[in-house]
């Protein structure tokens, strides 16, 4: 009995070892550098979205947070390496919309539902649907009406398998058919539709914005619950009626799964307050883009949901991707 009572106290001075360790860990987090892991080229949006960012934890933890670009086998490489770090917050992970679209378009070995951990959105893009001049249509009204009159005629561009869904996408919304040109990258086919060569795309606002702007390309709708200020002329797909049509892509801080919420929450509150800084503050708004202060569990919401959505684009379309 004596024993027995023994091993019952040291498991039970164990356990509370163990939770005022973490709470501990979590209140003096963090004691060392910072990775982020960044699945995209050095230069590249993201890329110098993820230096922004990491030079705003640094300041705000004072900790030096350093970006690593791990990139090729369409993230999966940078994922990797958070998945084999530690789950201590000190090897973090931005993406897109990627790692959400990925388990649904090829064979991977992780489930985004548990073996990530989204922290916060570091900003959301619409996107918009743009044609080329050439096309004899102002809206989107004109647009299906020419395009079901000259079925298979127009080809539509698409950069990458975010903007070759959301082609598939509008496609289906619209009724309109039409040919699916791919192009390695997003500026590629934004030129295939400045030359004509394309007459619709489908892509972040980033991207089209400027062209819109100076006439080189019709604007027929943004996605995003109100217009862009960037492109006031420019309804939302709701005003023109294509609801489904509600993608978008957005920046995310990731960790891996099992993380303490402490520390994921102390990361989460140093984002929302970089969104304060004037200076990230007019990086985002010169692209457009938008800030939404999730706090951890509204951004796994979030998350959640854009897996699902583009999950059943997947599945109702059809497509099939290479493996």
């Amino acid at each position: 009995m004596k024993i027995h009572k023994n091993l019952l106290r040291n498991i039970v001075l164990g356990v509370l070892a163990l939770g005022t360790s973490a709470a501990f860990g979590a209140e003096t987090y963090p004691q060392r550098p910072i990775k982020i892991v960044v699945p995209y080229q050095p230069g590249s949006v993201v890329d110098t979205t993820s230096r922004k960012i990491a030079d705003q934890l640094s300041k705000r933890l004072n900790q030096p947070v350093v970006v690593e670009n791990k990139t090729g086998a369409f993230g999966l490489i940078a994922l990797k390496a958070l998945r084999d770090a530690p789950a201590d917050g000190y090897t973090l992970m931005v993406d897109t919309p990627a790692i959400a679209i990925n388990p649904s378009v090829r064979k991977v070995d992780y489930d985004p539902y548990t073996d990530i951990q989204p922290i916060a959105q570091l900003m959301a893009l619409p996107f918009v649907v743009a044609i080329n001049p050439t096309v004899p249509a102002k809206n989107l009204e004109e647009f299906i009406a020419y395009g079901k009159q000259n079925e298979g005629k127009m080809n539509i561009a698409e950069g990458g398998t975010s903007t070759l869904l959301a082609s598939l996408l509008f496609g289906m919304e619209t009724g309109v058919k039409m040919q699916t040109i791919s192009y390695k990258g997003a500026a590629p086919a934004v030129m295939a539709v400045l030359q004509n060569e394309c007459q619709v795309i489908p892509i972040d606002l980033a991207n089209l914005a400027s062209h819109i702007k100076a006439g080189k390309m019709i604007g027929l709708l943004t996605t995003g619950e109100k217009r862009s200020p960037m492109l006031p002329d420019v309804p939302t797909a709701k005003e023109v009626g294509l609801d489904n049509f509600n993608v978008s892509t957005w920046f995310g801080l990731f960790a891996k799964k099992g993380t303490p919420q402490e520390i994921l929450d102390k990361l989460n509150a140093v984002i929302s307050d970089t969104f304060n800084d004037p200076d990230y503050k007019e990086y985002v708004e010169a692209r457009g883009a938008t800030l939404n202060p999730y706090s951890v569990e509204e951004f796994t919401e979030f998350f959640n949901n854009d897996v699902k959505t583009w999950a059943k684009i997947v599945k109702d379309s059809g497509v099939k991707f290479e493996q």
